[in-house]
């Protein structure tokens, strides 16, 4: 798979906001398409002797990661949380997705962990299960019913190769300067 800037689920400059209604879901706004001609259409070329293109594009190296950085901090007024759910579906038979399955997600995150410029950073998830071959991938952003952000929005979430983060940065000190 080759990096460009169609692989993103947000794109860098184009932030999506996590304010809702209570309850809702909210979709990334760009959809992977892992054939790359864009949902409704349908491949033409097919090796093998299936239908519809899918593909497990979490095996094998390089390993993928993932970057969702917060942009404007989250805030609430009932104790929200943010669940971020890596999705993927196959291809319906018209080159639409299907139902969506959840490979992997990040587990509850509150407003306080949420501050602009934390980066949350998820593993490239293998498909569930083992038989699955999603064609379109999403992240979707959750958070529990009767519950929303007051403010909030992702910056970006893109995918990566490698972490390139300084790894020291959050590393206690172990001297003073005098």
């Amino acid at each position: 798979m080759r990096m460009d800037a169609n692989l993103n689920f947000v794109a860098p400059g184009s932030a999506l906001s996590l304010v809702g209604s209570a309850g809702t879901s909210i979709p990334s706004t760009n959809l992977i398409d892992l054939v790359g001609t864009g949902a409704g259409t349908t491949p033409t070329n097919i090796i093998g002797n299936v239908t519809v293109f899918g593909e497990d594009t979490g095996i094998g190296e390089p390993k993928l990661q993932i970057d969702i950085a917060i942009g404007t901090a989250c805030t609430t007024s009932n104790c929200c949380t943010l669940n971020v759910a890596f999705q993927g579906a196959p291809d319906s038979g018209s080159g639409s997705p299907g139902t969506y399955q959840t490979f992997a997600e990040t587990g509850p995150l509150t407003a306080a962990q949420l501050t602009a410029g934390q980066v949350i950073r998820m593993d490239w998830p293998v498909a569930f299960p083992a038989n699955e071959r999603p064609r379109f991938l999403r992240l979707l952003f959750q958070v529990p019913s009767a519950e929303n952000f007051t403010a909030g929005t992702c910056a970006y979430a893109i995918v990566t190769l490698v972490r390139d983060d300084y790894a020291a940065k959050f590393s206690p000190n172990n001297y003073v300067v005098h």
